[in-house]
C-alpha cells in the first residue's frame, strides 16, 4: 500500500495518485480549533437532522416523502404527484441556482460542511477508525504491516462498525423513498416479501461502505463533477480557505540573501490535516473541498511560535492582493434574480 509523501507532493497529477496511475491513500491527522468545533456541531445536526426527517409528519403526512412508486412527493406539508412534474423542475432549479449563488459567494462551502460525503466520513467514518485504531501514524503504520491477529482483530472491528453504520444510513435513505412507516412494516416481514426493496437495501448499503469506507476523497477528486464546476463559478471575490502567500513566503528554509523571513515555518501541518491530499499554499486547487482543517492547524501552530493568526484563513483573492471585495457582482446579481424570479 502506497501512503502520500506530505513532503513531496507532485505538481503534474492528484496527490492521490501515483506514476502509474494507481491509488495513494491518504491519513490525515487530527486537528483541533475553533472550526473543527464548528464542524462538529454542524455534523452532529446534519445527521440528526437526516435520521430524524423522516419520522416528521406535517399535515398528516411525511415531512420529506419522494415516492416514485407512487409519483406522489411530499414536501414539508406540501404534496406534488406526477403530473406537477414542471413544479419540481423548478424547485430543482431552485435549488441548483441557490447552489451557484452560495459557490460564488462563499467557495466550495458546501463541500467542506454540508455535502454528505464530508459529513459521513469526517463526522462518522474518520471517528470510529481514530476511536479503533488510534492516530494517523498509526492508523498508517497499521495499514503497512503485514497481516497478524493484532491487525485482523482491529480492522475486524472496524469494518463490523462500518457495515452497521451504512445499514443505518440506508435504511434512512430509503425511508425518504417508500416511507418511514412502510420501511418499518416491511423490515418485520421475510425480505422475501419485498425482495426488490431488499436488493435495493442491499445495494445502497454496500455502496454507502464502499464509499465511505474505502473510496472517501477519490470520490471529490475524480468523480464528483462540482469540484470541475467551482473554477467557472468561483473568482477572486469569492472567499475560500487561502494562505496568505504576502505574508508567509518566503517561508522558512527557502529564504535567498537579502530577503526576509515569511511567517510560514514550512511545517507542513496543513499538509498532514488535510483530507485530500493538497498544500494549500500552492494557492485554489480543484481538491480543495474548504473543510478548514488546515485553519485550525495552522493557528495552532501560529500560537506555538507566537505569531498573528490567520496565515491561512477565509479570505478572497482580492483581499489577499490588498483590493476591495466586490460582493454583489454581475454574477452573484444574476444569480439573487433568478432565485427572486
Amino acid at each position: 500500500m502506497k501512503v502520500l509523501d506530505q513532503r513531496h507532493l507532485p505538481d503534474e497529477r492528484p496527490a492521490t495518485m501515483d506514476e502509474k496511475g494507481k491509488r495513494v491513500f491518504i491519513f490525515p491527522a487530527q486537528v483541533t480549533g475553533f472550526w473543527r468545533n464548528l464542524r462538529t456541531v454542524t455534523e452532529i445536526v446534519l445527521v440528526v437532522f437526516f435520521l430524524v426527517l423522516p419520522w416528521i409528519k406535517i399535515g398528516g403526512h411525511q415531512a420529506l416523502l419522494l415516492n416514485i412508486g407512487e409519483g406522489r412527493f411530499s414536501i414539508f406539508g406540501l404534496t406534488f404527484w406526477a403530473h406537477d412534474a414542471p413544479l419540481i423542475f423548478f424547485i430543482l432549479a431552485f435549488l441548483t441556482i441557490g447552489l451557484a449563488f452560495i459557490t460564488a459567494v462563499w467557495g466550495r462551502i458546501w463541500c467542506g460542511w454540508a455535502c454528505p460525503q464530508t459529513v459521513f466520513i469526517d463526522g462518522i467514518f474518520r471517528r470510529l477508525e481514530y476511536l479503533i485504531i488510534g492516530s494517523h501514524v498509526q492508523q498508517r503504520n497499521l495499514a503497512q504491516a503485514p497481516w497478524d491477529v493484532k491487525k485482523f482483530f482491529k480492522l475486524g472491528v472496524l469494518w463490523t462498525l462500518f457495515i452497521i453504520v451504512s445499514l443505518i444510513i440506508a435504511h434512512s435513505f430509503l425511508a425518504y423513498f417508500v416511507g418511514a412507516d412502510r420501511l418499518v412494516e416491511m423490515t418485520q416481514h421475510n425480505p422475501g416479501q419485498n425482495w426488490t426493496i431488499f436488493i435495493i437495501m442491499a445495494f445502497l448499503t454496500a455502496v454507502f461502505l464502499f464509499d465511505f469506507g474505502w473510496f472517501r476523497e477519490q470520490f471529490c477528486i475524480i468523480v464528483c463533477p462540482y469540484g470541475r464546476f467551482q473554477s467557472v463559478l468561483i473568482d477572486d471575490d469569492s472567499l475560500t480557505v487561502s494562505y496568505d502567500t504576502v505574508r508567509g513566503e518566503p517561508r522558512k528554509g527557502s529564504v535567498k540573501a537579502g530577503e526576509t523571513e515569511g511567517d510560514c515555518i514550512n511545517c507542513y501541518k496543513c499538509v498532514a490535516v488535510c483530507p485530500t491530499g493538497i498544500d494549500i499554499r500552492n494557492g485554489l486547487q480543484l481538491e480543495c473541498i474548504g473543510c478548514t482543517a488546515c485553519i485550525d492547524a495552522c493557528d495552532e501552530v501560529m500560537e506555538k511560535v507566537e505569531k498573528p493568526k490567520g496565515l491561512i484563513r477565509y479570505a478572497t483573492g482580492n483581499a489577499l492582493k490588498g483590493l476591495r471585495t466586490k460582493w454583489l457582482r454581475p454574477r452573484v446579481a444574476i444569480y439573487l434574480v433568478l432565485l427572486v424570479v
